[in-house]
């Protein structure tokens, strides 16, 4: 309970007023939301409750910090892996539309026209 009391307490420092999805979206996700609601009804009782130091290091500013980093580098790397078969894809395909060009013979303008 003090972890969400913490991150209640940050955001309220950081100038946002703390909701369940601003708490939700700095922990981790297996918190029940029943246990982030009691966690922020007990910060809106008393707001400047002093809790000792954070008993998670990912509470800490720099492992934030560092979180965001490696968070954006694990979403770079998935979104590379999503990517690099649509891009062999689409090289087939333009592979095969030049041959399907080198392919074709030119249609006189007689079989055209009818």
């Amino acid at each position: 309970m003090d972890r969400i009391i913490l991150v209640a307490q940050q955001l309220a420092k950081e100038g946002k007023t703390p909701n369940t999805a601003l708490i939700k979206a700095r922990l981790p996700k297996n918190t029940p939301l029943p246990a982030i609601i009691q966690g922020l009804k007990l910060w809106q009782d008393n707001p400047n409750k002093q809790i000792n130091t954070p008993t998670e290091p990912a509470l800490t500013g720099a492992m934030i910090q560092q979180s965001d980093a490696s968070l954006e580098q694990i979403i770079n790397s998935k979104i590379e892996q999503a990517i690099m078969p649509l891009k062999e894809e689409i090289n087939n395909l333009k592979a095969q539309i030049e041959a399907l060009k080198a392919r074709t013979i030119e249609v006189p303008a007689s079989v055209v026209e009818e």
